[in-house]
């Protein structure tokens, strides 16, 4: 992993801005989009303009160093380092649940197989209510 690191590191340039946006996303298991980066940076000192939080995101998910996910409304961030996963979004809160369920996951790999595409990746994002809204609207 370290060499990997340091691979990457020797691709691109990392810079004070770039460090810190990665920073921030690997202290929190949470998924961030670019306004609350740039918010999060500037509450913490850190003078860092949206335009350079949007660039780089970019060249750090280019990298392999970030993970993204598209909502409908905006791009998420979070860590490259975690395993295979999915999301659940409610749609009343925001709240984003993560998940893995491996027959899924199977289901997936068969159908590929049956249509002979090769699969180099994936994302699914299942949208509704959480737990706690879906008790709200119960009223």
């Amino acid at each position: 992993m370290i060499m990997i690191i340091i691979i990457i590191l020797a691709m691109i340039k990392l810079t004070a801005q770039r460090q810190a946006i990665l920073d921030l996303i690997n202290a929190f298991d949470r998924h961030w989009d670019a306004d609350e980066l740039a918010r999060s940076l500037s509450d913490s000192g850190q003078s860092v303009g949206i335009a350079t939080v949007y660039r780089g995101l970019a060249t750090l998910e280019a990298a392999g160093m970030i993970d993204s996910i598209q909502l409908a409304d905006k791009k998420r961030y979070e860590r490259a380092d975690k395993s295979h996963h999915d999301h659940m979004i409610c749609t009343s809160c925001g709240d984003i649940e993560e998940f893995a369920h491996e027959t899924i996951e199977s289901l997936q790999r068969s159908i590929a197989a049956e249509k002979g595409f090769t699969i180099s990746g994936h994302q699914l994002v299942m949208f509704g209510l959480c737990r706690k809204c879906s008790k709200g609207k119960q009223k």
